[in-house]
């Protein structure tokens, strides 16, 4: 799930609107920011899988996708924030968390509970040929959900039109059709 972390971050957005939106999409993003130095570093591992959905497999994600260090790089991007506030800095920690939370749905079986557990979880989508449209549904939920609330509150997302668009657009970039992915 990649533009549906975007949508968590901007519905995020919508709930908590003193929230810095660059730091709820970085906090989206974070596990995936930290997953590329760490592939570098030989900390964790992924291989290409051609033909077989969906067209790679992380074989060792535990520093960046764990659950506990997903609660613990959570707990550390909010940590930045506490001078914001309370609400802020949980919302930003909530942000973080939400990709362990929606990788949960797509992953299969890849996500560690800690660092060398070997306990994975992971339901799987990714293996489906229709993974593309349950994350699209996300991306409308979360997106016409941050819309709705700047349409409503009007003290943030004047732009939500071309936020929403932005988003479904990076979704449509990802698809199976652009990516050649065919299942």
């Amino acid at each position: 799930m990649y533009a549906g972390h975007f949508a968590m971050g901007l519905a995020i957005k919508a709930r908590e609107p003193r929230a810095p939106t660059w730091a709820l999409l970085i906090g989206t993003g974070l596990l995936d920011i930290l997953f590329g130095p760490f592939v570098l570093l030989g900390i964790e591992r992924f291989r290409m899988t051609p033909g077989e959905p969906p067209g790679f497999s992380l074989d060792y994600i535990d520093w960046s996708h764990s659950l506990l260090m997903s609660l613990v790089w959570s707990g550390a991007l909010a940590a930045f924030f506490v001078r914001r506030g309370r609400a802020v800095a949980l919302a930003i920690g909530f942000a973080v968390f939400s990709h362990f939370i929606l990788d949960w749905f797509m992953h299969p079986h890849d996500l560690a509970l800690w660092p060398g557990s070997a306990t994975h979880l992971g339901i799987g989508l990714w293996l489906h040929p229709w993974w593309w449209w349950f994350e699209l549904a996300f991306v409308c939920l979360g997106c016409g959900y941050y819309w709705r609330r700047a349409s409503r509150l009007r003290t943030f997302g004047g732009r939500a039109p071309w936020a929403f668009a932005t988003v479904v657009i990076l979704h449509v970039l990802n698809s199976p059709w652009v990516m050649g992915q065919h299942s």
